[in-house]
């Protein structure tokens, strides 16, 4: 072995720790060195940025500088604008007092009314108004026609007429015309609604036929065109140009057919007449009735008349019938059967010979049969 003296190992050991130290402060300035470095960096970053906004500054600034060059010229030119508009609008309120003048002179000389104490008075000349007249109150629901005219005082502070058809009249108290060219001219809560229509009173009527008119009374109809009914209550002429004079419930259905009075009462034929009476009806063409009860002249007995009386049928053409009489023609063809048939006949029964009969088809009875203790049978109401 080697002997190392203790000397030397010291002075070895003393110089490894000169090296370690020398290395650790090379470590530390080299730590220093890195740390300054990183604090440089900001430094760099904000010297980087102050030259960028310097140079948005110098931008903006000539930006502005120009802004307020366009905004001189602008002041320029709107001095010239304003200058120019109070010209115009002094032109122009020059012109507004030159039409003011010459409208209120023309205003006075054409206006057609005087007024004379609480009364104005119009000129003696014609008005015209296109699209309608309304006096008294407006009706807010009625969607008025053209060229109307309405009569309206209203009805506990409403107003209820309604013209509705252009050309169309209403006068009096909740009154419609709804057809064309169609009036209502007096009484309540009529309605023309046919074209050309008219009720001229009276309450609750109605009138659907063209050309067609109810002149009064209560809940009377005029359906057909051309009718009329004058006047009475629950009248109706339904038929084409028929008539209902008056009377209660009458009713002229026919064409040309007429009722003049009475109740209950039908022309029900073409050109048919019930003139008064109760619940006669003329259904044959051209027959008549003339009073009476009850009376009938029947399809097939056109031409026919029955004379007042009871009960009555005429049932041939050219038949009359006069008070309680029979129908001749009933008569003839009674004395017909009794020649020609194993009937007798009177005027309520026919009676048959003791035979016996084959009926080949059926029998049609009017009226009750009725069995008698003799094996006979009646047959009545």
């Amino acid at each position: 072995k080697r002997y190392i003296s203790p000397d030397t190992i010291f002075v070895a050991a003393i110089s490894f720790i000169a090296i370690g130290l020398q290395g650790r402060r090379l470590d530390l300035l080299e730590a220093n060195a890195s740390l300054q470095a990183h604090r440089n960096e900001p430094l760099e970053e904000d010297t980087s940025g102050l030259s960028h906004k310097m140079n948005s500054l110098r931008s903006r600034r000539k930006l502005q500088n120009e802004v307020v060059l366009d905004i001189k010229a602008m002041n320029k030119d709107s001095l010239m604008i304003k200058k120019s508009i109070k010209s115009i609008e002094a032109r122009m309120d020059a012109m507004e007092k030159s039409l003011a003048g010459e409208r209120v002179d023309r205003s006075l000389a054409d206006f057609p009314f005087q007024k004379f104490g609480d009364w104005w008075v119009a000129d003696n000349a014609m008005f015209q108004f296109p699209k309608g007249v309304v006096i008294g109150k407006k009706n807010t629901i009625c969607e008025y026609g053209d060229a109307v005219l309405s009569v309206d005082y209203g009805w506990e502070g409403e107003a209820m007429n309604c013209p509705t058809g252009h050309g169309s009249v209403t006068f009096g108290l909740g009154n419609h015309a709804t057809g064309d060219f169609a009036t209502v001219t007096g009484g309540k809560f009529n309605e023309a609604s046919g074209m050309a229509s008219a009720v001229m009173g009276g309450r609750l009527n109605e009138v659907t036929g063209d050309s067609s008119a109810v002149i009064g009374g209560e809940l009377n109809k005029a359906t057909g065109t051309y009718a009329a009914v004058l006047g009475g209550d629950n009248n109706e002429a339904a038929g084409w140009s028929t008539a209902v004079t008056g009377g209660g419930n009458n009713k002229a259905y026919g064409s040309y057919s007429v009722v003049t009075g009475g109740q209950n009462n039908n022309a029900n034929g073409p050109s048919a007449s019930v003139t008064g009476g109760d619940s006669n009806d003329a259904k044959g063409e051209k027959s008549s009735i003339v009073g009476g009860n009850k009376n009938i002249v029947e399809e097939e007995g056109s031409y026919s008349t029955i004379g007042g009386g009871h009960n009555n049928v005429a049932i041939e053409k050219y038949a009359i019938v006069t008070g309680d009489s029979i129908d001749k023609a009933f008569i003839e063809r009674i004395e017909t059967l009794e020649q020609h048939s194993p009937f007798t006949c009177d005027t309520s029964r026919c009676v048959s010979d003791k035979k016996t009969f084959k009926f080949t088809s059926d029998i049609r009875v009017k009226g009750k049969i009725h069995q008698n203790p003799d094996h006979t049978i009646n047959i009545g109401n």
